[in-house]
């Protein structure tokens, strides 16, 4: 099922929004991004009814030369270039040549059928299952410094075993899926995805600078480098990625303007394939999935807002529209610590009375409230572990008279009493409120978090130990002990330990993901399951 949402049904008769004056934007942009000054940074673009608007580049596309970045300097936009394969599977649907309704191995009989029916659609909309390629080549062995190639992730696609979960039942954003709709274009059209796209997008719109790279060692004139910085200053980053559908198009600002300018004339001249372009999707449950064909399409405070962003090897992409101010924003950069919420900045900066103001109330800042003396026998029942969420718990403990609190793989900090019962933590500027107090406190507060005290369980890591292999992945881990800590070895990864969930026997994380170890009927390990953010069960079994 499909839903168009209503407001573009409204784009090509709206009259266009009040023109917001150059100088207006300038001023504006340059309050937000004059941070980059000398470091890496940004390209920022307006569209605005149709033209450009306003275009200025913030800091420096090479650090080793200082060569300023503009309008015309090339970068990797990474996952905003899904949205040329979504034009690219709209248009095929458009000439009846594919329905989003057909079952993928129609076309890519190669790919395991699971015993479930994964369609075109699927894939459009983020909801077939497949597993992502980033997490399970890195849980692989791939490192995140080297090549990710097209072949690594068709072989990844092939080897998997099961599916995260049933198609249709959920979103889960999946890079995979997008590259076997770059795999149907060539099985359908004879020509892979860069070479169609190039034809009938970037010829056609004179983007001159654009292209969608197979060969990551290729010379691109004009782009800029990729940086992070740590306390030793900045590091090069390596973008060694050939992914076609999913990632690995080069273009400029100047170029996407092009075509952002090209896809707001297709909605409002009611064009099918743009049209198709957002629309929305429905789960198997009925619930709304905003992710179409290569975009989000949703509601930003009463304005709708078609958006994506992009990240790989430390270039950053933003590409937002707001068809009914007929605005788009355009962010490029190379820089590790880009903030992805600048758009949403600009877009409140241009425009921010056309959003529909939050009527909530806003929470009082405890911070600036007096902090007052404590009881240690009243903080002393606060001294327990709460559970948050899944994998994140705070500990609280008592330090010369000073309560502490440590979340999940972080620093411990000191807190501020605000009453007997509000405990500020500056580091955090938010406060937990501790309930349900007998001898300890058996509930705490944190945002609009209700958490439980937990009792630690005690865990036995010595039964782990063994090596372990996933027919799925070709790898195998070694798990070991180390004092009291249990540590997994990996030829290619190395070694790191894994933190035990101390409620549930088993259950481990560590840097590649969640494991779940299995025991038979005698109680003998037998192997685990391995899940991350986009990756759910991948069986390892114990040598």
């Amino acid at each position: 099922m499909k839903m168009y949402l209503t407001t573009a049904l409204l784009l090509s008769s709206r009259l266009c929004a009040a023109q917001i004056p150059g100088d207006v934007i300038a001023k504006k942009c340059d309050s937000i991004f004059n941070t980059y000054d000398g470091k890496p940074g940004v390209a920022v673009l307006i569209v605005q009814d149709g033209k450009i608007a306003f275009e200025k580049g913030y800091g420096l596309a090479n650090l080793e030369y200082n060569i300023p970045i503009g309008a015309t300097t090339v970068f990797d936009i990474a996952s905003c270039s899904k949205q040329f394969t979504g034009y690219a599977i709209s248009t095929l649907i458009q000439q009846g040549k594919i329905s989003p309704d057909d079952d993928i191995h129609k076309y890519l009989p190669d790919v395991p059928e699971f015993g479930k029916k994964i369609t075109i659609g699927n894939l459009i909309h983020h909801t077939s299952g497949l597993r992502d390629w980033p997490e399970a080549l890195h849980a692989a062995g791939w490192r995140w410094d080297e090549a990710f190639t097209w072949d690594d992730v068709m072989r990844m696609v092939k080897q998997q075993k099961e599916l995260d979960f049933e198609p249709g039942s959920r979103y889960e954003y999946s890079n995979s899926g997008y590259n076997l709709l770059a795999a149907i274009v060539e099985k359908v059209t004879g020509k892979t995805l860069p070479v169609w796209v190039d034809e009938n997008i970037f010829k056609p719109l004179q983007m001159n600078s654009s292209q969608e790279l197979t060969d990551y060692s290729k010379v691109i004139k004009n782009v800029a480098g990729s940086y992070y910085s740590d306390t030793d200053g900045f590091h090069k980053s390596f973008d060694m990625l050939s992914a076609w559908g999913s990632s690995c198009i080069f273009t400029t600002a100047k170029d996407l303007a092009k075509w952002l300018i090209a896809f707001k004339k297709g909605l409002d001249n009611k064009d099918p394939v743009y049209a198709r372009m957002i629309e929305t999707d429905t789960l198997n449950n009925g619930e709304k999935n905003t992710y179409t064909y290569g975009n989000g399409v949703t509601d930003d405070q009463g304005l709708m807002n078609i958006e994506h962003t992009g990240g790989w090897a430390n270039f950053a992409s933003v590409i937002s529209t707001y068809p009914t101010e007929s605005i788009s924003i355009i962010l490029l950069s190379n820089s590790g610590s880009f903030d992805y919420g600048s758009a949403n900045k600009v877009a409140r900066a241009l425009f921010g009375s056309k959003f529909k103001q939050d009527s909530a109330v806003k929470p009082l800042d405890l911070g600036t409230k007096l902090t007052v003396k404590v009881e240690e026998s009243v903080l002393q029942k606060y001294t327990n572990m709460y559970k948050l969420r899944d994998g994140l718990l705070v500990t609280f403990t008592l330090e010369e008279g000073k309560l502490m609190v440590q979340a999940t793989g972080e620093a411990k900090f000191p807190t501020e009493p605000k009453s007997d019962t509000v405990i500020w933590v500056p580091e955090y500027h938010s406060a937990f409120t501790f309930s349900d107090i007998t001898d300890k406190a058996n509930t705490v507060k944190y945002h609009n978090i209700i958490a439980k005290r937990i009792t630690p369980i005690k865990v036995d890591i010595s039964q782990y130990a063994g090596n372990y292999y996933s027919a799925e992945l070709e790898t195998t881990y070694r798990v070991y002990t180390d004092k009291d800590k249990l540590m997994v070895h990996h030829m290619r990864l190395g070694d790191f330990a894994l933190s035990p969930d101390m409620e549930t026997e088993g259950l481990f994380k560590g840097n590649v993901g969640k494991m779940v170890f299995e025991k038979d009927a005698q109680g003998k390990v037998t192997g685990f399951k391995l899940s991350g953010g986009r990756i759910e069960n991948i069986r390892f079994d114990k040598l």
